[in-house]
């Protein structure tokens, strides 16, 4: 995570981050499975692809960054301390 990027670009990347998850998922999954279960996944991943469904999974990414950098600065914090 890099804090200079703007925004836009960084919400873009989460987005993208997003998406590629869930195709590795699909990726790894597809060897072992046959056509049907595959057609069967790939419609649960329509849905999981609609818009209010990738944007609750963006923010979810972008709660943990955050929360990530505030126990930073917590954990510097107490180093002053």
């Amino acid at each position: 995570m890099d804090v200079r990027k703007p925004p836009k670009k960084y919400v873009a990347d989460k987005m993208q981050e997003v998406v590629e998850e869930a195709f590795e998922v699909r990726r790894k999954l597809e060897r072992n499975m046959n056509r049907r279960e595959l057609l069967a996944f790939d419609k649960v991943l329509g849905k999981y692809m609609e818009p209010e469904n990738l944007l609750k999974r963006v923010e979810t990414a972008i709660e943990q960054d955050y929360s990530l950098v505030f126990q930073g600065k917590q954990m510097v914090e107490q180093k002053r301390n």
